[in-house]
């Protein structure tokens, strides 16, 4: 199956590339291809002559719009293919709970034929339509929709159409953190402890995707009865001190928050300082796809922080416990020095009579 991805892109927003990568392993793998990058531009004029071109030569046809040129690429699009376009009820139905609904109904337009995939809000809905030949995905592209469209609607969706059966998309999603962090790791050879906490046994599962992982990274000793009356700094901290490790880390699932949304802390210590961040889930996103977010934002923060680790030459705790070599040049030095001193007093010593008197 030939596939042909484009992205419509917001040149300023560097965190796209993560989503980018993503995307990009996902659909080679569905194509069969080992790497087949998306053609990604910034306006429409340089992506229309690619869009055309796919029709020619693609079986699937995915296009990504970041909320920026959204509308404006869906319209364009749809009067480039001749598309019929009408107010879908189902997404009319999710924009009347907004306040101001009348504003948002340039969100539930789209193809008569195609197939809806709205989120609970109703805004920057996805779709897809197919003919005998050709099916043509129209999503949006922003990282806290992309992800959950795909997952929720457009992987089911290839599935059952094609009567294949895929990978979850966290398997692509995870294995773009992972390779990230492999790649830190490898260049620091820094070792990391993390308190072993509920979460961290997702971690651990997800850690088998990361070649150097279980050599550099160490789960410490959890005592949840205590972890209430200490901070989660504190926490990664006692963590690095358990083995003596230069970083340490915890993962901690927290409350609902007051709309009722899953919560997570991470926190990552050099055991002087810590980078501290709350995760929240978003509207669409169970919890299985929340604590898969957490793990790869674990990942992405730890390689963060080994990637601004300085390179010391300050000795560290472990530098100091090691045995030092018991000779070196001005050790060497030193001794021939004494060992003179010694044969001179030793030589005026024998020099001397045997007794001495004293006037």
């Amino acid at each position: 199956m030939k596939i042909k991805t484009i992205i419509f892109r917001d040149a300023s927003n560097p965190a796209q590339k993560k989503l980018e990568s993503v995307i990009c392993h996902a659909f080679s793998d569905l194509s069969g291809k080992t790497m087949d990058y998306p053609f990604v531009c910034d306006n429409l004029q340089q992506g229309m002559p690619e869009i055309a071109s796919a029709l020619k030569t693609s079986d699937m046809i995915v296009i990504l719009a970041d909320q920026t040129i959204y509308h404006e690429a869906k319209q364009c699009i749809c009067k480039a293919f001749r598309f019929e376009m009408i107010h879908n009820e189902k997404i009319l139905r999710l924009l009347s709970r907004m306040q101001n609904s009348e504003r948002y109904m340039l969100h539930a337009l789209m193809p008569k034929n195609a197939i809806a995939f709205p989120l609970s809000d109703g805004l920057f809905s996805g779709f897809a339509i197919r003919s005998k030949k050709q099916c043509i995905f129209f999503l949006p592209f922003s990282e806290d929709r992309t992800f959950l469209t795909i997952k929720k609607y457009v992987f089911p969706y290839i599935g059952k159409i094609y009567g294949t059966t895929l990978p979850s998309f966290d398997h692509y999603e995870t294995a773009y953190s992972a390779a990230i962090l492999n790649n830190q790791i490898d260049n620091s050879d820094i070792q990391i402890a993390v308190a072993n906490t509920p979460l961290s046994r997702q971690i651990a599962k997800a850690g088998k995707k990361i070649e150097c992982f279980n050599d550099h990274i160490s789960f410490a000793p959890y005592d949840e009865d205590k972890a209430s009356r200490k901070t989660v700094q504190q926490i990664a901290v006692e963590s690095a001190e358990y083995y003596e490790c230069k970083f340490g880390a915890a993962v901690l699932e927290g409350e609902k928050d007051e709309n009722g949304n899953y919560t997570a802390s991470i926190v990552i210590s050099n055991r002087k300082t810590a980078t501290i961040r709350t995760i929240s889930s978003i509207p669409d996103e169970n919890y299985d796809d929340f604590i898969n977010t957490v793990v790869n934002e674990f990942f992405l923060m730890l390689a963060y922080e080994l990637k601004k680790a300085p390179v010391s030459n300050e000795l560290t705790d472990e530098d100091i416990l090691k045995p030092k070599p018991a000779v070196h040049g001005f050790h060497i030095l030193l001794y021939i020095v004494m060992f003179a001193a010694v044969f001179f007093a030793t030589y005026v010593a024998s020099s001397l009579p045997d007794t001495i008197q004293f006037f």
